[in-house]
């Protein structure tokens, strides 16, 4: 600042100006980046906070549904090589009450081996509810013939229309049917299983359920067979599998929940959580107990005397927002057992800007849940 001989002030100089400025302009850039740091740390903690809260949800639903598979449906013991049932196409039906059944996804919404390299699983588990049990609520007497749609027994004191129910030959077969009406004709005591009126009724009867997986059974053999009724109601049909709107929209694990009075209608799916990419399942096969092997379920073979004893749950999620500063890993281990590693898509990935999903938070959420009910496991 320049002075007059008198004492007078005059005001800055131009050097004093301009470094006075300068170090206004460092300071407001020095808070400036500070800040634009400190929002691109808070927006990453954030997105990282919001995938692993998602990421787990899912896990604890998909931990759920395999804990209660199996729940008061008849043991592995009564059907060991499964039970036959059909839907209202006559042909196999996925509801056949089958535990625990995981399948490759191959479908159009999601088909991840062309982007990362291996194939992911749906799975879908069954429990029922608690008025199931396990012991017969009759035996049988009779059926008039292997076409016939009536069955006769000992008593129909627990049974009602509407109720699904297993004929366990012992050592033969078992087979799943639905019940329209009782018998009160007079000719007998008993139940009608009427193709026009169920899903689960084929129209040839017990000859047409038989037919493909246990062929060759007569009607003799249903004398003393044991009636086991699972009830109308109270089904949990869960089915997990992976959509990505045909790789224009972040992958997302969905829920569907199946009505079992009406298996040829699936209700809408249901989104459990943004930004699953990839769901492993390996199943632990033993007896008495006891662990022996790990395998893949497009690898097994349901059988008497190896049962899934617990289910290896490996599912891969990543975060939803762009995150520049941040580089994921190449690759992940989903499962070390079977050597499967999921690939990061530098291109083409669904879901991705620019298709590139390296710039993104990933986490893999591992779990092995102990299979508690004895049961049989689908291919």
């Amino acid at each position: 600042m320049r002075h007059h001989t008198d004492g007078s002030e005059m005001g800055f100089t131009l050097t004093e100006l301009l470094v006075t400025l300068a170090i206004g302009a460092l300071l407001a850039t020095a808070v400036f980046t500070f800040f634009l740091n400190s929002s691109q740390i808070i927006t990453n903690q954030s997105t990282t906070s919001d995938m692993f809260q998602r990421g787990r949800n899912a896990l604890a639903l998909v931990r759920q549904a395999v804990e209660s598979a199996g729940f008061g449906l008849p043991q592995v013991s009564n059907c060991p090589n499964g039970i036959a049932a059909y839907n209202v196409n006559q042909a196999q039906s996925p509801f056949s009450f089958t535990a625990i059944t995981a399948s490759v996804q191959s479908s159009g919404t999601y088909d991840p081996k062309n982007i990362s390299g291996i194939d992911t699983y749906s799975l879908m588990t069954v429990a029922g509810g608690a008025s199931f049990g396990n012991a017969p609520a009759a035996q049988i007497s009779s059926i008039p013939s292997m076409t016939s749609q009536r069955v006769f027994l000992t008593g129909t004191a627990l049974i009602n229309p509407g109720d699904l129910f297993i004929v366990q030959i012992p050592g033969q077969a078992c087979l799943m049917a639905q019940v329209t009406n009782l018998l009160t004709n007079g000719n007998g005591i008993g139940i009608v299983h009427n193709s026009g009126l169920s899903n689960y009724d084929p129209s040839g009867g017990f000859q047409t359920l038989a037919s493909s997986v246990y062929p060759g059974l007569s009607a003799a053999a249903f004398v003393g067979a044991n009636f086991i009724d699972l009830g109308s109601s109270n089904f949990t049909i869960d089915q997990f599998t992976i959509g990505d709107s045909g790789g224009t929209a972040t992958p997302t694990l969905y829920l569907t929940q199946y009505n079992s009075q009406s298996p040829a209608t699936a209700p809408g799916r249901q989104a459990l959580a943004r930004g699953v990419v990839d769901l492993q399942l390996e199943y632990g096969l033993g007896s008495n107990g006891a662990i022996t092997q790990w395998v893949l379920p497009a690898n097994y073979t349901a059988s008497a005397t190896q049962q899934i004893l617990a289910v290896r749950i490996a599912m891969l999620a990543r975060s939803t927002r762009y995150m520049p500063n941040e580089t994921s890993p190449a690759s992940f281990i989903m499962l070390p057992n079977q050597n499967l590693s999921y690939t990061v898509p530098t291109t083409n990935g669904p879901g991705c800007l620019q298709g590139n999903c390296s710039h993104y938070a990933y986490h893999l959420f591992e779990s092995v849940v102990p299979v508690r009910n004895n049961i049989w496991g689908g291919p």
